[in-house]
């Protein structure tokens, strides 16, 4: 039998302490910045919960039944929900289920109160949590108000604030820490990937269990297409230009990257020593701390909206922002 998690990567181990068999909650929200490994980390507690030969969590057999259900992707006792293809909200339909429909996904109502059919427990995953609309969420709020015995549920997300206080309110919390700049060069350097300091900020939102040099590489040409952008932003007809050729995708990576070139800035006017990404902006050492902090507030406020499903109005806000850097 298993006794280490082999699949997690060493920034995730000291996370499993905060799990303990008998006093598992019944709902938990995982936080943390996205490719962190969140997924990874419920993956192998869920295993280890589900396992009919371990009593131990993180140590799965891998050999019992459920174990062999589970790897196949075909155990009835685990659900797995996510906002559907080319939608940004996960809608109560998904959680609730939709009979009329042929072929419909079942929601997790009808399973959440059925008994376990090959494990001794049940666990339901929801990725990108945040993304459920308020339906969904009060939804949701009900079931852990009288949550079933032996059934866990644990909500992923990288945007915790956006859901609500009251169903917060029901949930053990556990948030994941970006791992320390000398434990990702330790670990990529164990697998043969050499990272620079500067890498260190581009690696957050990627996913970091499967970095590579291909998309190590690609990451430092987007962020060096993305600084030589900036600079030759001197008019808005030039500013029109480059936000028409920002797909929604790169438009959080963008924004993620602009509001951590303004913590820089905040920390050079305040003197701090900073690992964040080293570039500068000229026009932005003429801005004073609050000016600073109304464009950080405005990057938050589109990063929230985009979060949330909307949709931006022909791009507006990001042109009315990148005019404000001037």
């Amino acid at each position: 039998m298993s006794k280490t998690s082999k699949n997690l990567p060493p920034w995730l181990n000291e996370y499993k302490d905060s799990f303990k068999n008998e006093l598992l909650s019944h709902g938990y929200l995982l936080s943390g910045e996205n490719g962190i490994g969140k997924k990874d980390f419920v993956n192998e507690l869920t295993k280890s919960i589900l396992c009919t030969e371990s009593n131990n969590l993180f140590e799965a057999c891998g050999q019992c039944n459920s174990c062999k259900l589970f790897f196949g992707k075909s155990s009835p006792d685990y659900h797995y929900v996510e906002e559907e293809s080319g939608s940004n909200i996960i809608k109560i339909g998904q959680l609730r289920g939709n009979k009329q429909k042929k072929d419909a996904f079942e929601g997790i109502v009808d399973k959440i109160y059925e008994t376990p059919l090959v494990s001794s427990s049940k666990v339901f995953i929801i990725n990108n949590a945040h993304l459920m609309n308020d339906e969904s969420q009060n939804f949701l709020l009900k079931i852990l108000e009288e949550p079933p015995s032996k059934t866990f549920i644990f909500l992923l997300s990288s945007s915790p604030y956006l859901l609500k206080k009251t169903l917060l309110s029901r949930l053990s919390h556990i948030q994941f820490k970006f791992p320390r700049y000398v434990e990702l060069q330790d670990y990529y350097e164990s697998q043969g990937l050499i990272i620079k300091d500067e890498d260190f900020e581009l690696l957050k939102g990627s996913n970091l269990s499967e970095l590579s040099e291909k998309n190590l590489n690609k990451a430092r040409e987007n962020w060096q297409e993305f600084t030589s952008e900036l600079t030759e932003l001197t008019s808005y007809k030039e500013i029109e230009k480059l936000v028409s050729k920002w797909d929604n995708e790169l438009i959080q990576e963008k924004l993620i990257w602009l509001s951590r070139i303004i913590i820089n800035s905040f920390a050079s006017k305040l003197k701090i020593e900073t690992n964040s990404i080293r570039f500068k902006i000229d026009s932005l050492e003429n801005k004073t701390l609050i000016e600073l902090a109304e464009i950080f507030k405005t990057i938050q406020e589109i990063l929230i909206d985009l979060n949330s499903g909307v949709r931006l109005n022909n791009k507006v806000q990001l042109k009315s922002l990148l005019v404000s850097l001037n």
